[in-house]
């Protein structure tokens, strides 16, 4: 798509006061709000003055239009993508001493909404083509005691989610998706959402489908789900299973949702720009270091994060600095290093966990970088893999 903001000349913008520089930043969160400013402001007015601020009418065409994008029954509106995970955990019958299998490389919110139900994280490890669950470790973490797994579609990569399923149903598991990084993501041809029991969202900022604050969304297959999810939304109660499950604040907010709604009008638009961005990587940088989808026809990532692998990671990421351009590094340690890990249990070595954690770079991938800017990245990065004869 050729440019059509002036944002796309070289350069980045301070993502917080769109200040002008000569970085490439990893985030622009103000350019792709411009075309949709004068909306945004509109509506809000007319929100302050209708006097609806919490679960109106733009919460309840949200929920609408996410679960019809997502191929899902219905959608429930929360307060965040943590709050989504922990009542969609809670829904899918997870209480206390229960085990829900997951994944180490993840963001810690994966991890503590299982240890927030008193319930214990089990960790398994992850494959080194798109650092998603390893769906062949799965059965040997199952017990008598395990409730649920939940796959993250990490960076936006589509886990392999028929074998998973598969191994859930015959073990009487719930799968409960994070697809927080995923929205715009398909797996066999249908978006991700399809499948799983329950699916969360998250709309924090920088998601690729944001908000203007905080805000979450959990998808539901059945909508009896939905109902108790309304419920508990709400401080009132929800008896299941034999348990008697909590209701608490979660409740998204009128503005959120007008905000997430608006910007869902360009993401075709947006996401496009990021695939394009994330071509131009594709082009400079070997396969053996980037991303590989799961096999078959209508896998697709929504490119959240662009990833590759470096053995001298901190080399790579200097060479960046020094030439004005942003990376960054995630979820090392993986989550079974960090100090919730006393909660947690580790099934068989998470060797890929460990390896992605030393070795993951993350480049800059939003919709408002240049792919002028794309290009001189990935011409660096090809170069100094090349000079360093650097293989994973």
């Amino acid at each position: 798509m050729d440019p059509v903001l002036p944002a796309r000349e070289a350069g980045g913008k301070d993502p917080m006061t769109h200040r002008s520089d000569n970085r490439v930043r990893r985030y622009d969160l103000v350019t792709p709000l411009i075309p949709c400013k004068d909306e945004i402001m509109a509506k809000f007015e007319r929100i302050l003055m209708s006097g609806s601020f919490i679960l109106g009418e733009e919460v309840r065409q949200l929920e609408s239009e996410m679960a019809a994008d997502c191929g899902a029954a219905d959608a429930v509106g929360v307060a965040s993508g943590s709050s989504a995970l922990f009542v969609a955990l809670a829904m899918a019958g997870v209480r206390p001493g229960d085990e829900v299998i997951t994944t180490p490389y993840t963001f810690d919110a994966t991890m503590e909404a299982i240890v927030l139900l008193d319930a214990v994280p089990v960790f398994v490890d992850i494959r080194p083509e798109d650092l998603n669950i390893d769906p062949q470790l799965l059965e040997a973490a199952i017990t008598d005691k395990t409730r649920a797994i939940v796959p993250v579609h990490i960076f936006g990569a589509p886990c392999d989610m028929h074998p998973i399923e598969e191994i859930a149903a015959r073990h009487g598991v719930e799968v409960v998706v994070d697809m927080a990084q995923a929205y715009g993501s398909y797996y066999d041809g249908k978006p991700v959402g399809a499948y799983g029991r329950l699916n969360t969202v998250s709309f924090y900022p920088t998601k690729n489908l944001p908000g203007i604050g905080d805000g979450g969304l959990v998808l539901c297959r059945d909508t009896d789900d939905a109902e108790r999810i309304r419920r508990i939304r709400a401080h009132q109660t929800v008896r299941m299973n034999g348990h008697l499950y909590t209701g608490w604040n979660s409740r998204l907010d009128e503005i959120q949702a007008m905000a997430i709604r608006v910007r869902r009008g360009r993401f075709e638009d947006e996401q496009r720009d990021r695939d394009q961005v994330a071509a131009i990587y594709d082009s400079h940088i070997p396969a053996n270091h980037r991303v590989r989808l799961p096999a078959g026809q209508g896998m697709k990532t929504a490119h959240h994060q662009y990833w590759l692998r470096c053995n001298e990671r901190s080399a790579l990421a200097t060479t960046l600095d020094e030439a004005g351009i942003d990376t960054a590094v995630y979820y090392d340690p993986p989550l079974h290093r960090h100090e919730l890990a006393e909660y947690c249990r580790v099934s068989g070595e998470l060797v890929q966990a460990e390896r992605a954690g030393r070795e993951v770079l993350i480049l800059p991938i939003h919709a408002a970088l240049p792919f002028a800017d794309a290009e001189r990245v990935g011409d660096l990065v090809a170069r100094h893999l090349a000079a360093t004869v650097d293989n994973p």
